[in-house]
């Protein structure tokens, strides 16, 4: 299902799942970003990605994720609720190679409201990039969202 724009915390139900978007990675980007942030050779050097584990260059896993979550917040699902995020956990079951594509998917793993602040709550949110060649994933990441209700 395509995301919608949420108006609350209490849209959101376990089992919720999003298609949020394609992103493909040129490999001008994958190097700029590598330059900058994760400067490894299989990122940057396609010949000295032959003899990497990866046989060619690929992104950097951080680049994957930082793309998809961006293709999370700029989609409309929690662009009236998003307060902050306060935890990730991140895999990377295959490498992200320039050109392939990948959808973005987003599935509500738990919504919890705050005890505390009856304005507000937490829902743990599972992104997954899957190469849409092969459907082989890619990233794997949940993260804890603060949202309005």
């Amino acid at each position: 299902m395509a995301p919608p724009r949420l108006r609350s915390l209490d849209d959101l139900h376990v089992g919720d799942r999003y298609e949020i978007g394609r992103l493909t990675l040129s490999l001008e980007e994958i190097r700029d970003f590598a330059s900058r942030y994760d400067p490894q050779p299989f990122h940057l050097d396609e010949v000295a990605a032959r003899s990497s584990i990866f046989g060619t260059v690929v992104a950097a896993g951080l680049h994957t994720l930082s793309a998809s979550f961006g293709l999370l917040m700029a989609s409309p699902l929690l662009r009236d609720i998003s307060l902050a995020g306060s935890a990730m956990d991140v895999r990377w079951p295959a490498a992200l190679r320039p050109g392939e594509e990948v959808l973005v998917t987003v599935e509500v793993m738990e919504v919890k409201t705050s005890r505390a602040r009856r304005d507000r709550g937490s829902a743990r949110l599972r992104y997954v990039a899957t190469r849409t060649a092969d459907g082989v994933v890619v990233l794997d990441a949940t993260g804890l969202h603060h949202l309005r209700r």
